[in-house]
């Protein structure tokens, strides 16, 4: 990742709900004196409402109804299937949270044949580029089809395409969780006096093992006093790398929760909360969620903190992306059994 710290000082401020914001980088200034961090590209002037803005984006999400059995059980496969397409596409995240939000809410809204889910979920992600990216990385429909391999004619997708519109009502412009979470990140979610959760000792001891082991004891004793003197007055603050590693943990938690499914009926402002949360605790610091903060996001609770954390520590431990293995195993049988279910 492509990382640049924000150099702002942070000099023009401007006041919005008894809150300071810097004017040129829009970061939060709480009153404790604590200074954020943040990287340069989610630096943004501070003309607006960040807090009324933020309570906007809460409800702009499309809502979601009970989702068909058949389709909560290939719901991952799709959203791999979903995942990659967009990797090759060279989209955002942003158009893969939305494109699974269009999709989740047309099958909840439609009855869909299972056999075309696929279908919708590659016409899916064509409107949310639409309605995100810029023109020269929309995949309009012959690129889609050449880059997902599905067996359809160009009329099946603009068929589809017609459906899921009118299904949405025409209004394309909706909120997701990784939307939520690049909002707040913009306000500033890891600060220069956040701690570590090591203790000074910890991080002695530790320090000491390392030497001791890369030298083999073979050092000279001089030289290995003056190295660990140098790692003892190290501060036990988090440095401003870590504000990238946050924001690592925070995008593959929100993939996770998207992939998951069973966060969806979920108060949109305690689960981006309760994401934050997760992500600093998970990325080392001392406090999952600091008083600035949370006062920042006007004192909302984060429920699903101790859930996701489970659920984050499982999913680590899988693959993000299913990269090319389900085209490997059933592409030939889903070609050639299933071309001629066309949409209707």
């Amino acid at each position: 990742m492509d990382y640049q710290q924000n150099q702002c000082q942070h000099i023009d401020l401007i006041p919005f709900n008894n809150k300071f914001f810097c004017k040129s980088c829009g970061i939060h200034m709480p009153e404790d004196g604590s200074v954020g961090i943040k990287a340069i590209n989610f630096c943004f002037p501070g003309y607006l409402n960040p807090i009324q803005n933020l309570k906007k984006q809460w409800n702009r999400a499309v809502p979601i109804g009970s989702l068909p059995s058949e389709y909560q059980k290939q719901r991952l496969s799709l959203i791999d299937y979903m995942i990659e397409w967009s990797e090759k596409l060279k989209l955002s995240m942003n158009s893969l949270f939305l494109a699974v939000q269009f999709l989740d809410y047309f099958v909840s809204q439609k009855k869909v044949d299972p056999v075309q889910y696929r279908l919708y979920g590659a016409t899916c992600l064509m409107l949310a580029a639409k309605s995100i990216e810029l023109d020269e990385r929309i995949p309009f429909i012959s690129k889609l089809r050449r880059y997902t391999y599905l067996p359809y004619a160009t009329l099946d997708f603009r068929r589809c395409e017609c459906q899921i519109i009118k299904q949405l009502n025409w209004n394309l412009q909706c909120t997701t969780l990784i939307d939520w979470a690049e909002a707040v990140i913009s306000l500033g979610i890891v600060y220069q006096q956040d701690e570590l959760t090591q203790s000074e000792n910890i991080l002695k001891e530790k320090s000491t093992n390392i030497l001791q082991q890369q030298n083999n004891q073979q050092i000279k004793q001089d030289i290995f006093k003056e190295h660990l003197d140098t790692v003892f007055k190290q501060p036990t603050t988090a440095p401003k790398q870590i504000n990238e590693k946050v924001q690592e943990q925070l995008i593959r938690l929100c993939v996770s929760v998207l992939k998951d499914g069973s966060y969806l009926d979920r108060d949109p402002a305690e689960l981006t909360v309760s994401v934050v949360g997760c992500a600093r605790k998970a990325s080392g610091l001392k406090t999952s969620i600091p008083k600035c903060l949370f006062e920042l996001l006007e004192n909302v609770e984060p429920k699903f903190q101790e859930s996701l954390t489970d659920h984050f520590i499982k999913q680590v431990k899988q693959p993000t992306s299913v990269l090319g293995r389900a085209f490997t195993t059933d592409l030939d049988f889903f070609s050639l059994q299933n071309y001629k279910h066309r949409i209707m």
